[in-house]
């Protein structure tokens, strides 16, 4: 039977980022005393009306390498690692406006690691049929993002900070919490997940630094996705993932009192992503998939483009 499981989100935006934030840790679990390595690139494109009230825009395309390490200590436990490596190539477009004021174009292409996550995935319920080809899983999810992301990245062209959302962290801490159902068939597999992402104000003293007194949205994040599998090795996946986050705040950018909401920030975005899997042996596997949205209703002027994935997974026993 061919249990080929998906990959780990990643986002450059408020919005960007559907499904669970623990799924390289697998949708059925290790056995014990097992570690599981998955590497995988995405790619992926975002843009938004600067809050300059110019309307000007900024558009940011980001690559990441992550790379998970999981391991389960006993048969009910896998507790997991990302380590993302970053690059974003962020641009600001000036608005006509903007250039009358004597404003320019602006860019910049931050590089590094990013904010690591570190999760646990306990099975409360975990069931094999041997006889039937069968596995089914219940399971809750929680992790903490850390915030080991660069918040300092600055301007190709001025030297000036980036924008918030160009950095390659966020100078705070987030937290998550879910829940996964799954079930594994000799030719059909299906999971369901639901997550919630709780973010803290970013942590620097630095009145100067793009991150002070700023906090990305909350969000909720969830997903169906279907397995069909097309032969021993081979196997096309369809999913529908979404994504609900709030606005970002920070502090008010006129020099009044308080925190305000971030503007163009935050909303849902529901996506398709389908996905093919090569279980090139029983110990690892290649796959590639791609995250289309399809429905959006986002803050302000936003804009989210397919997050498109490719990776590989190694049983390490």
């Amino acid at each position: 039977m061919v249990s080929i499981l998906s990959a780990v989100p990643s986002w450059a935006c408020s919005v960007c980022g559907c499904g669970d934030p623990l799924a390289s840790a697998g949708t059925a679990h290790l056995l014990a005393d097992t570690f599981r390595l998955s590497l995988e690139s995405v790619y992926l494109t975002a843009s938004a009306q600067s809050d300059d009230l110019t309307e000007s825009s900024e558009t940011v395309r980001q690559v990441n390498l992550n790379s998970t390490l999981s391991y389960s200590p006993s048969d009910d436990l896998v507790l997991s690692a990302t380590f993302p490596l970053v690059e974003k190539y962020w641009y600001y477009t000036a608005s006509p406006q903007t250039l009358s004021l004597g404003g320019a174009n602006d860019e910049g292409t931050p590089f590094g690691i990013g904010d690591v996550m570190v999760g646990a995935r306990y099975y409360l319920l975990s069931e094999t049929n041997f006889m039937a080809k069968m596995y089914r899983g219940l399971a809750v999810s929680a992790g903490v993002y850390l915030p080991t992301g660069g918040t300092n990245f600055t301007s190709l062209i001025t030297g000036n900070n980036l924008d918030t959302h160009a950095q390659l962290g966020t100078g705070a801490w987030a937290f998550y919490g879910g829940l996964l159902f799954s079930r594994v068939a000799d030719d059909f597999s299906f999971n369901a997940n639901a997550n919630v992402i709780l973010r803290t104000v970013a942590g620097t003293n630095d009145p100067a630094s793009p991150v002070y007194q700023y906090t990305f949205g909350d969000s909720i994040t969830g997903g169906v996705q279907g397995q069909l599998h097309l032969s021993d090795p081979t196997a096309v996946s369809l999913a529908l993932e979404g994504r609900y986050a709030s606005s970002d705040t920070e502090l008010n950018p006129n020099m009044g009192p308080g925190i305000v909401s971030t503007p163009n920030t935050g909303g849902t975005v529901l996506d398709l992503t389908p996905g093919f899997w090569w279980n090139i042996s029983g110990d690892s596997a290649l796959y590639a998939k791609v995250q289309i949205p399809f429905l959006t209703s986002l803050n302000g002027v936003q804009d989210v483009g397919p997050t498109y994935t490719l990776g590989t997974q190694f049983l390490i026993h």
